[in-house]
């Protein structure tokens, strides 16, 4: 049995097909915790088709994984039940235009509305099998009727270890039906971080005699590694928005300083020397600010700080709470998720730059750990520890609801 320990980065590859749209119509809180599943009514022509079927039933799955919406399949009049539903927020129909390949049209309507809010085509090919084909349903739904990119074809990256073995880093879909290993070495990995561009990521290995890092392409080609001083230990590290260079935590002589890393010419930077332990830095999406974690105020009481790096100035963002860690930027650098310890568990918080406002996502007697932002910035993942094993999970950014993808 698997034993998840760390959950990072979503990545997404952006697609969507030429088609009509009008527009949304109708206007849908999605940002309360409270936020009930939009109703959704979806019917396909001819009705008992097999590839078709299974096509559907990877579209619905996605739709209803980004908790934004509840599927409901189109009765006829004498089928109807009190459950059925007539009005429905949005109706999707799907008609089979050719066999083999496959072809679909699909047709979107809004809330008793006779005009689409968009249709189009979408076939099988070589790039492109019947599961692809689910997903790049649910994507075109996501932003014709939302109006903002779905991820239904975004991967996982997280640390995963068996009983008393190594940790290896591996690949999930989004909906955590898929699971690979990635990373292939004598060593336990940890720390993976996907680079802005989704090309590559970035990881430590752990072995008997050192600690590495590593840079692999995420179609899983053989690894690099990169160099570092006699006397250092790399401790962890994330890219740059423009790929050229990484931040790393060096530890030297008991002490972990932050370091931009050069990956053309290997050149080290040292951008913060306290002489507390800092750890866990990352760049802001527009390069202008670093977030990392310190305990400078109190040794293992880490707090979390931002650096202006155009300034070279620094605050702490983090006062409650003996132990705030694990930061991450919102893919629009406006706000930072983050784990803190609070009643002896960790808990998922949300801190938004503009008001310095802190919102607490997860509640419970259990620890919820390394949260991660999906690409759209409306869904996060994290682990959390539940009847002695790590576990991902699906939550909103404004919280609420919250789905367990592995199991």
């Amino acid at each position: 049995m698997l034993r998840l320990i760390i959950l990072l980065l979503l990545i997404v590859c952006g697609w969507c097909p030429s088609a009509v749209y009008a527009g949304p119509i109708d206007y849908f809180d999605i940002t309360r915790p409270k936020f009930k599943p939009l109703p959704v009514v979806i019917s396909m022509s001819p009705a008992n088709h097999l590839n078709g079927l299974y096509v559907q039933s990877v579209f619905q799955s996605n739709l209803e994984q980004t908790l934004f919406f509840q599927i409901f399949e189109e009765k006829s009049h004498a089928e109807k039940t009190p459950n059925s539903i007539d009005s429905p927020a949005f109706r999707m129909e799907m008609q089979i235009l050719q066999e083999k390949p496959l072809k679909f049209l699909f047709t979107l309507y809004g809330r008793e509305q006779e005009t689409p809010l968009a249709s189009g085509n979408l076939s099988e090919d070589k790039k492109t099998d019947l599961r692809q084909l689910g997903l790049q349903m649910a994507n075109t739904f996501i932003k014709n009727s939302l109006g903002f990119k779905g991820i239904a074809e975004s991967q996982i990256a997280y640390t995963s270890q068996k009983k008393n073995g190594r940790k290896n880093i591996m690949l999930s879909s989004y909906d955590g039906t898929n699971q690979q290993r990635f990373s292939y070495n004598l060593g336990s990995n940890n720390h993976a971080s996907w680079a802005f561009d989704n090309q590559n990521l970035l990881y430590t290995t752990f072995t008997r005699s050192n600690v590495q890092i590593a840079i692999q392409p995420s179609k899983r080609l053989r690894a690099s590694i990169l160099s570092f001083p006699d006397g250092t230990q790399p401790q962890g590290g994330s890219w740059s928005p423009r790929g050229d260079s990484i931040l790393i935590t060096l530890m030297t002589k008991g002490n972990s300083d932050i370091y931009s890393y050069q990956l053309k010419n290997r050149k080290l930077e040292r951008i913060l020397a306290w002489k507390s332990l800092e750890t866990s830095p990352s760049w802001s999406k527009d390069a202008s600010s670093i977030v990392f974690v310190s305990d400078s105020v109190r040794f293992q009481q880490p707090q979390i700080y931002i650096h202006d790096t155009t300034k070279n100035k620094t605050r702490r963002i983090t006062f409650r709470g003996k132990y705030n860690s694990s930061p991450r930027w919102s893919p629009d650098g406006t706000q930072i998720l983050y784990e803190g310890k609070r009643k002896g568990y960790f808990q998922i918080f949300k801190y938004t730059l503009s008001t310095n406002r802190h919102l607490q996502l997860t509640f419970g007697r259990f620890n919820s750990e390394k949260p991660d932002w999906s690409p759209n910035g409306k869904q996060i993942v994290f682990s959390s520890k539940r009847n002695g094993l790590s576990k991902l999970f699906l939550t909103s950014v404004h919280g609420g609801r919250m789905i367990r993808l592995t199991t």
